[in-house]
């Protein structure tokens, strides 16, 4: 181990904690009661993530000088649609199972585009070609996770008035129908989040060495990637109230937790590049980061009672472990040689 190396070591296993830590908990807002109580529309809850991002990555410039490249723009564009199905995802199957799922697909999704976009072919096919199988058999296995009915969610909750009103009054001898699981769409909705947030960082390695791939200065490029995302999100916002409807925005109760879970997500983003810093790297800095899908399991089956019963979470913690086993096997394998 070099010197320089060594002496990141403790930086990078600060960034793995504080990934593991942001993004198995961004989550956490989405569930929050004001959201539920105001039924907020998913692309309202998505604007405020994308505020929370920008606004959380501007202290980055307190510690290094501004710099910007089209690369995050491009970054972006792939993310805002990918955190969108993140909202819809947690709707329909909850936190537990959703990242679960979700996490794997990204690791298998971000494998592929290093290994096709950039020829980053792996040390070790055979066991890379293990771990893929292993990544794709825990993703399986959650798929067949049971998630227990919301109990109480929605019951009490005052509909939006059929109107539309610009006061967004209620309507109040009507309720909010229950919540229910929708398996299907939940499964669809992390393949679409693999596939997108997968790729979100091709337009990182495409972007110009210095500084944005230049060791900790790396970090800057998540300025121009969280106001990017903040205006992505606000221009799609009002496209739909030009062409179609104005969602009730809800600032009052809404804002924080978006913009909350926004910087936890973006915490855990900034984590992920000190984390992927020699001794580490890519190799095993970024699969140590997956690891958040135990957090947010955690948090799902604690908080939320999400998952119950024997069954159910002797599937989940098999599961999620398996996930873990063969993102960890891809990325020890499946680096490039050079």
């Amino acid at each position: 181990m070099t010197e320089v190396a060594s002496s990141n070591l403790p930086l990078a296993l600060a960034g793995v904690a504080t990934a593991i830590v942001g993004w198995g908990s961004f989550t956490l807002p989405m569930k929050a009661e004001s959201v539920k109580k105001a039924n907020l529309d998913s692309m309202v809850f998505n604007t405020y993530m994308g505020i929370g991002v920008a606004l959380s990555s501007l202290p980055v410039l307190l510690i290094e000088e501004w710099a910007f490249t089209w690369w995050s723009t491009a970054g972006a564009l792939l993310f805002a649609p990918g955190c969108l199905f993140c909202v819809l995802t947690v709707e329909w199957i909850g936190i537990a199972k959703g990242q679960a799922i979700w996490a794997g697909c990204v690791a298998l999704q971000s494998f592929l585009c290093g290994l096709i976009g950039f020829q980053e072919w792996p040390v070790n096919l055979p066991l890379t070609l293990v771990g893929g199988g292993i990544l794709l058999a825990g993703i399986g296995t959650l798929s067949f996770v049971e998630v227990a009915e919301p109990e109480g969610e929605g019951e009490s909750q005052p509909l939006k008035s059929a109107g539309g009103d610009s006061e967004g009054g209620y309507k109040p001898a009507e309720r909010v129908a229950k919540k229910e699981v929708q398996p299907v769409k939940g499964l669809f909705g992390c393949l679409m989040i693999g596939l997108l947030c997968g790729s979100c960082m091709v337009p990182f390695r495409l972007s110009p060495q210095v500084p944005f791939q230049n060791g900790t200065h790396a970090v800057v490029y998540a300025v121009g990637f969280g106001l990017s995302l903040m205006v992505i999100n606000m221009l799609v916002l009002a496209f739909r109230a030009a062409v179609s409807d104005m969602p009730k925005l809800h600032m009052e109760t809404c804002a924080i937790p978006g913009m909350l879970s926004g910087a936890l997500w973006n915490l855990g983003n900034i984590g992920n590049i000190y984390a992927c810093l020699p001794p580490l790297g890519l190799a095993v800095g970024y699969p140590l980061t997956q690891c958040c899908l135990l957090v947010a399991g955690m948090w799902g089956i604690f908080l939320f009672g999400e998952i119950k019963g024997a069954k159910a979470l002797g599937t989940f913690a098999a599961g999620a472990v398996v996930v873990v086993v063969g993102a960890t096997l891809l990325g020890i394998y499946g680096r490039s040689e050079e």
